[in-house]
């Protein structure tokens, strides 16, 4: 990762076949774990990891919310730079922007997102003020707006069709280094109960997801979607995961969608 002199960081991210759908468009879990590479990445660099905090100040990273905008969906081999940078806290998060720039500096994706720096120990979110002082923020010129709403939830929205619900079983590969499901893996989850006509016709606007709870290995899942809007091209999804065991929620999300 290179730093500029305002400590913002860039790294260069090609969209390999494997990060692609039949038609070699990237995909929307690509986004994701590209996105929270090059934040962890970032983070790195300043002493902020999760492997350095975990190891020697029992603390880590915990995600909240993500609102990702697409102005176009890459495809396979095309070259992209993601730029990152933290901003000041905002409530009890801490709001990082992530954005994705083609070959020709051109917009793709961007995204903002809402971290907490957790106390390992005690349990409790550490203040916002903290992680500014440590990253050396110095480009509040550049700031965007971290009050992203409220997310629609799922059990709140008028429904025209539900789709059949998936569950899953987290095997090992899912399970990162805080011991849970990996944050990636419920938006792939959410993208694999989408039915392929609605893939086959559609491409994604934008998604806003909201990690509510932890999932741990062995823990079965339950996947709800659900249309809420379709008109003019346009088609407005709400997706919801459960717990098989207890029927508690461990994810939800909003997605938009146009027509290809």
């Amino acid at each position: 990762m290179r730093l500029t002199e305002e400590n913002i960081g860039l790294e260069d991210i090609a969209v390999r076949a494997s990060d692609t759908d039949r038609f070699y468009d990237a995909t929307i879990p690509f986004f994701f774990s590209s996105s929270q590479e090059v934040a962890g990445e970032h983070a790195t660099l300043f002493g902020m990891g999760i492997s350095e905090l975990s190891a020697s100040e029992q603390k880590t990273w915990v995600i909240v919310r993500t609102r990702m905008d697409f102005a176009r969906i890459p495809k396979w081999r095309e070259k992209l730079t993601f730029e990152t940078f933290p901003q000041k806290g905002y409530k009890l998060f801490c709001p990082r922007v992530v954005m994705a720039r083609d070959e020709k500096g051109e917009p793709v994706m961007n995204a903002m997102t809402h971290w907490v720096l957790m106390d390992l120990v005690r349990k409790r979110p550490i203040p916002a003020k903290m992680v500014e002082d440590r990253f050396n923020i110095k480009y509040e010129y550049r700031f965007q707006d971290p009050d992203i709403g409220k997310i629609r939830k799922y059990e709140d929205e008028e429904k025209i069709e539900v789709f059949e619900e998936k569950t899953y079983y987290p095997n090992y590969f899912d399970i990162d280094l805080n011991k849970h499901v990996n944050n990636v893996a419920y938006i792939r989850w959410c993208c694999e109960s989408i039915p392929d006509e609605i893939l086959l016709g559609y491409k994604i606007a934008t998604i806003d997801v909201q990690w509510e709870s932890q999932t741990f290995e062995g823990e079965m899942v339950r996947v709800e979607t659900a249309v809420t809007r379709r008109e003019e091209g346009k088609l407005d999804l709400v997706h919801r995961i459960k717990k098989e065991c207890d029927d508690k929620i461990v994810f939800e999300a909003n997605s938009y969608w146009e027509e290809k």
